[in-house]
């Protein structure tokens, strides 16, 4: 979630005495199950403070369970109880009784549960009754624009900012952490007071001064500005600012922001998805011959990320954007404003269409709940003119053969959110204008079984393809798409023996017809020596994920100059026992590669320490790995010079040395350690590490919690506060199936 602050510098800004008087409230209050609402009106700041409180270091290790839900207008019980089961237990679940199951993890247990952006009284009592009182200090903080919500909160918050910390975040988003002259301090604080005290009006109105010449006189032509959009008491309205900022934004940067409308109230946009459906939809424009489209959109999005209409949500280890989110009145002013600029409609349960208005769209979105099934009904078009279809939110089975043949000039199809039959295949194989597609296939049908995914090959103008599969048995790869950027085809059915032995010719037949531009390959597939021909054609490669063959070895990769992530994985849990992982088959690596995760995989030391010397590396992942030796003796020579983030899941490795942490690791900021059972050695002179920001050690054995601690105390004697250690023994219901 983003916080009130500056992304560079990660200043926070305001709401002190509200923080320290929820916080007090919650640990110090009495030991019954108490209620804390949050409440006021929109771009308040009422997310942020109950973020600043949910994160702080004394509530975090008051409560034994913590969990965040965003509930919104429209939400769907049993989803938002999911989210909290998997914040309370650590891992997800889909039974049926999970308000009951979630009830008995609690039960006994001081928790702390922040219900944010809650409309309802409706939504509260449904909720409600699923947290036990068990007189243990147990609280729970709700967020909502209305105060009727609830009527029996033992504290209510009432946040605004003063007209100093108006100021001071001004300043913020201005100057970087940086005081602002002098000359233009008068006029700044006339400015921030315009705002009224809301943080989201404060950023908007900063994103716009950031474009004015830091000068007295123009900042004074400013506020003259401002002063014209007044119009309510002395103060700009939020709405205001919003379109004031829209008004100002260049014209090609107007549909990506009026885009947001398609997604689901408050969700966690992810930026790769994002900008890929802004590529197909043709909104980017202006690139360079030398540059990426994906880097100009990138571009786009830091612009209105700047601007403050886009909310950082999470970032990476190096800075990029990984997801985002809009704040509630900026999408309302995108739902407004897209059916008029972009053409574009959301079609939900709740919303009856008027057969008169005289409105045929070119994108449609379906925002559904699981409860119910997007029937043709609810569309009352039959138009060439529609070439977008969005589906969000899961639902179950469906036969979507109707939106084949009723919108046959699609470009962008996304059922992601939904399961359809194999049949489809057949269907969307007619869709010849397609650029991004996007499936969730099953092929539990009879009449599925001589379909075939290769009849996919006719969509030659594919940008993006997502399939995703626990039944059907995708080929490797998919010829005579010459656009196709991004391929990516999960699942735990996505290729077999059989399946690659069909397929085998037409791999080779595919190569001189593939394109050059493909950029991610993801495939559950296993990659052999004879595909290395294949990769030569592929010289702007920068994902490659795939399945490591135990018997027929793996192509050479180290041509892959672009490269930046990769992903191997030995296979899976059921298919090999942890003894007979195949050994990691690479000897050289591209030295442009930033990020590894490897599965299912026994490591040679040798291979790892190969693995250090890569001049990129910012992340090393290791799932269900196995240390040859059980030892991992980390020598002197060896030094992942700038890797930030090191994660071990559930690897088999006994002893774990370093001769010097803080040579070894000079710049790893954060290290998470999960199901590390059989771990009984660690390494002494891990307090050196001075860049270390954060543990996370989730159902670990004694000895490593007890080193976590130390490390955490020691560094607490030296006075480093920057260090956050969260332990956990979360995961019982993994471990017993592990078992």
């Amino acid at each position: 979630m983003p916080n009130i602050s500056n992304p560079d510098n990660d200043i926070v800004v305001g709401f002190k005495n509200d923080e320290e008087t929820i916080i007090e409230h919650l640990i110090y209050g009495s030991d019954e199950r108490e209620v804390i609402l949050i409440t006021g009106m929109g771009g308040l700041g009422k997310t942020t403070l109950a973020r600043r409180v949910y994160e702080e270091k004394n509530v975090v290790n008051y409560f034994d369970k913590r969990a965040w839900c965003t509930v919104s207008q429209e939400y769907d019980c049993k989803n938002l109880l999911n989210k909290i089961y998997n914040d309370v237990c650590g891992h997800k679940t889909e039974i049926d009784s999970i308000a009951e199951e979630l009830r008995k993890s609690l039960m006994g247990r001081r928790y702390l549960i922040v219900l944010d952006d809650i409309w309802s009284e409706k939504a509260w009592e449904e909720l409600d009754r699923v947290f036990p009182s068990c007189d243990n200090g147990s609280r729970i903080v709700l967020t909502s624009r209305q105060e009727s919500v609830i009527s029996n909160a033992k504290h209510i918050c009432f946040p605004f900012f003063t007209i100093d910390e108006s100021w001071e975040l001004l300043q913020v988003k201005l100057f970087k952490g940086n005081g602002c002259p002098e000359e233009l301090e008068n006029v700044g604080r006339k400015i921030s007071k315009k705002c009224g005290g809301l943080p989201l009006t404060v950023g908007l109105i900063a994103g716009l001064l950031e474009k004015v010449e830091k000068s007295e006189q123009m900042w004074c032509e400013f506020l003259l500005t401002l002063n014209s959009h007044v119009t309510f008491g002395d103060r700009i309205q939020s709405n205001d600012a919003i379109e004031h900022s829209y008004k100002y934004l260049s014209d090609h940067l107007k549909p990506c922001l009026l885009y947001f409308a398609a997604f689901p109230e408050d969700e966690e946009i992810e930026v790769s998805k994002l900008i890929e459906l802004w590529i197909s939809e043709g909104f980017i424009i202006g690139m360079t011959e030398q540059g990426r489209v994906e880097d100009e959109a990138e571009d786009y999005l830091n612009h209105l990320v700047s601007s403050n209409l886009i909310m950082v949500s999470k970032k990476s280890y190096d800075g990029c954007i990984v997801e985002c989110t809009v704040h509630d009145l900026v999408r309302d002013f995108c739902l407004t404003k897209a059916r008029e600029e972009i053409s574009l409609e959301i079609i939900n349960m709740e919303k009856e269409w008027d057969p008169t208005l005289n409105f045929t769209p070119h994108r449609i979105c379906f925002h559904m709940h699981s409860t119910y099934d997007i029937a043709s009904e609810l569309v009352p078009w039959n138009s060439s003119t529609i070439h977008t279809v969005l589906v969000f939110h899961y639902s179950p089975f469906y036969n979507a053969s109707w939106i084949a043949k009723q919108f046959e000039h699609l470009t962008i199809l996304d059922l992601e959110a939904i399961r359809v039959y194999q049949s489809f295949l057949s269907e969307v194989s007619s869709l010849t204008h397609l650029r991004y597609l996007a499936l969730k296939v099953d092929g539990n049908r009879n009449d599925d079984a001589d379909v075939s995914p290769l009849l996919l090959r006719n969509l030659k103008y594919l940008i993006t393809l997502k399939l995703r599969s626990e039944a059907v048995h995708f080929p490797i790869f998919l010829g005579n798409m010459s656009t196709l950027r991004h391929m990516i085809i999960t699942g735990g059915g996505s290729c077999n023996k059989s399946c690659m032995e069909k397929s085998r010719s037409v791999i080779i037949e595919a190569i001189p017809a593939c394109s050059t531009e493909l950029q991610t390959w993801v495939s559950k597939c296993s990659l052999t020596p004879m595909h290395e021909d294949l990769l030569r054609k592929l010289p702007y490669l920068k994902k490659l994920s795939c399945v490591v063959s135990s018997s027929e070895g793996f192509p050479e990769i180290d041509f892959l100059h672009h490269l930046e992530t990769l992903e191997l994985f030995g296979g899976d849990y059921e298919s090999f026992p942890l003894s007979k992982f195949p050994s990691l088959p690479l000897s050289k690596f591209p030295s442009s590669i930033k990020e590894i995760s490897l599965g299912y995989i026994t490591l040679p030391v040798s291979v790892i320490s190969t693995i250090a010397q890569l001049p990129n590396l910012g992340r090393l992942s290791l799932t269900y790995c196995k240390f040859e030796g059980l030892e991992w003796n980390v020598e002197e020579e060896t030094k992942f010079l700038k890797l930030k983030i090191l994660q071990f899941y559930y690897v088999d490795i006994k002893i774990w040395n370093i001769s010097c942490a803080s040579e070894s690791f000079p710049c790893l900021e954060q290290l998470f350690l999960g199901l590390c059972r059989n771990l009984l050695l660690m390494p002494s002179s891990f307090d050196d590490v001075l860049t270390l920001k954060r543990i996370i050690v989730r159902s670990c054995n004694s000895t490593v919690e007890d080193w976590v601690k130390n490390i955490e105390e020691s560094a607490r004697d030296i006075g480093n506060d920057q260090l956050n250690v969260d332990i956990s023994s979360i995961w019982h219901r993994i471990n017993s199936e592990d078992k």
